[in-house]
């Protein structure tokens, strides 16, 4: 097993963890990548940058001018799936009709000739927003307002053309510099974004309704009760407004140990006050973090811009700048010698080749014996050099003997240290290859167990839940059966049919049923009716008859009964 060094190409034996030309880290490299060292369009990929469940994120460099990019790769195994392919191309269409600045622009999507999908992306230098979320400190307002301004105007953008983000989290929203100054923002990833006619607001995309997309943790009320067609702008306000009190209190709304208590949380119960749990928060702040949370979409803020709007004008009456504060030397020097940005002089490599072999001695005897020449002033100078006798010789000599000393001392030193560092480096590899040996025992363990038949182990979740709620139920598929009380998870396996029927005294139907199909996590809901009340009967007054004029057998039939329902 062997390791490419990506910047100069030289391989190495897997021992080798750091390139000893540039210094480069080699850990990251995957021998068994088939995409590393390949070229996609006028770009070599060089390393993974990440892995997902449908896809993964390489960096590329182009051989000549030296600039990097992201390239997002489709996994092989759903290049068949129609489906999968054009909600991964979604993401490329989306963003490439919004085209603001505060979103990761895509520069080019294709297909390779072996069927791999892909799309091109600008390289981001900075951190996810995540990193300023630390569970259980809160972010001081001064710091995140700035950012949540940028944010707002990035998706106003996108939902003035139609398009929800629905997976806005702080993962999403990556913070760059950008003309000296930090906390630039650039959301990311709308590879789940929903796609609408901004004139009607239909959706143009084919999300089956129950479905739930996102992640749990900011999903908005109407995307954990798989309501797709009530899904717009205010779904963002609400996912939002999750980010908001997340990084005003350093924890989230609504935690859970598991899918559908996280749902619970957002579909029924009030989220926490957030100035109970930070003190120090202006109440005007937690004011607007809560109306981001309203349960009822015509209860929180009605578009991105007035969120915006109103976040401002909170900043402004609290004394908080809009500015971003600027970034500091060493992050822009890092900033500046990553090539991934827009061009800047290109930073010189670090001098580490081989050292140039030792000068030779000069010949002091021959350069005694030479006749140097005799320095002569200046054409028109007042001072006339008198004739004397030369010491170049005899100092040029010195210091050649002074410069062969040290370079033989500086020779010395740079190889006793360089055998230091071998030596170091081969006892931390042989611990760090015992440690390998036991890693790779337990990957192929777990290899093992997976090569196990996995269609019938893999399962999804059905949360369950019901209007009202505490309903009973009854799920029924095959081979299975669960009983429970709404609202309730549970897990099925995957691509199985479930019938479930809803029981409650004094609703209609008894029982409500439904059937579905589990290909993925999704929720199954009911809206029962009550049943209609009988009213007691009441005599309705009717004309009065004669005796003479009521027939014989009518005699009991004195009034009309009447039955309101």
């Amino acid at each position: 097993m062997s390791r490419t060094c990506p910047e100069c190409a030289t391989t190495y034996e897997d021992e080798i963890l750091h390139c000893p030309e540039d210094g480069l880290d080699l850990t990251g490299l995957d021998p068994d990548d088939e995409l590393i060292g390949r070229s996609i369009g006028s770009y070599r990929v060089t390393r993974v940058l990440g892995k997902g469940g449908m896809g993964s994120v390489y960096m590329a460099e182009h051989p000549v001018i030296g600039s990097r990019v992201a390239i997002k790769f489709l996994h092989p195994q759903f290049s068949a799936d129609k489906k999968i392919v054009d909600r991964f191309f979604n993401e490329a269409r989306a963003v490439n009709v919004i085209g603001h600045d505060n979103i990761l622009k895509i520069l080019d999507l294709n297909v390779t000739e072996d069927n791999r999908h892909y799309f091109v992306m600008e390289f981001l230098y900075g951190k996810p927003l995540q990193d300023l979320a630390e569970p259980g400190t809160p972010v001081a307002v001064e710091t995140v307002g700035p950012i949540l301004l940028q944010v707002c105007e990035a998706l106003a953008a996108a939902h003035e053309r139609g398009i929800i983000h629905r997976d806005l989290k702080p993962d999403n929203i990556y913070l760059t510099i950008h003309k000296g100054r930090r906390h630039f923002v650039k959301v990311v990833d709308f590879g789940i974004a929903k796609l609408t006619d901004p004139g009607s607001g239909q959706s143009t995309g084919k999300t089956q309704t129950g479905m739930v997309m996102g992640t749990p943790a900011y999903m908005s009320p109407e995307q954990a009760g798989g309501l797709t067609t009530q899904i717009d702008a205010r779904s963002d306000v609400y996912s939002l407004g999750v980010i908001l009190f997340q990084l005003a209190t350093g924890k989230l709304p609504f935690p859970g140990q598991s899918f559908g208590e996280v749902l619970i949380g957002h579909l029924q119960l009030p989220p926490p006050d957030p100035v109970a749990m930070n003190p120090l928060l202006p109440p005007e702040w937690a004011a607007i973090v809560l109306k981001c949370l309203a349960k009822k979409q015509e209860d929180r803020y009605q578009s991105m811009e007035q969120l915006r709007q109103t976040l401002a004008a909170c900043m402004d009456h609290l004394g908080i700048g809009h500015e971003l504060p600027l970034a500091s030397a060493d992050e822009m020097a890092m900033s500046r010698s990553n090539p991934g940005l827009p061009p800047q002089t290109p930073p010189p490599r670090p001098l580490t080749r081989k050292p140039a072999p030792p000068t030779p001695a000069p010949d002091l005897a021959r350069m005694q014996h030479a006749t140097p020449a005799r320095p002569t002033s200046p054409p028109g100078s007042l001072i006339e050099r008198a004739p004397e006798r030369s010491h170049f010789p005899l100092i040029a000599g010195v210091v050649a003997v002074l410069t062969l000393a040290l370079a033989g001392i500086g020779y010395m030193v740079w190889d006793s240290r360089k055998q230091a560092a071998q030596m170091a480096e081969t006892m931390r590899h042989e611990a760090e290859r015992a440690q390998r040996e036991a890693e790779k025992q337990a990957a192929a363990a777990r290899e093992a167990e997976s090569k196990k038949p996995v269609e019938a182990a893999q399962s999804v979740t059905l949360f369950v839940w019901s209007d009202p709620s505490g309903t009973d139920v009854e799920a029924i598929w095959n081979g299975g059966k669960k009983q429970g009380v709404t609202p309730f998870n549970f897990d099925v396996p995957k691509n199985t049919k479930v019938h479930l029927e809803f029981r409650r005294a004094g609703y209609l139907p008894n029982p409500y049923v439904s059937d579905v199909f589990a290909d993925a996590s999704q929720t199954v809901q009911a809206k029962l009716v009550a049943e209609p009340k009988v009213l007691a009967a009441s005599p309705v007054p009717g004309p009065r008859k004669t005796k003479k004029e009521r027939p014989p057998d009518k005699q009991g039939d004195e009034d009309t009964i009447k039955i309101d329902f």
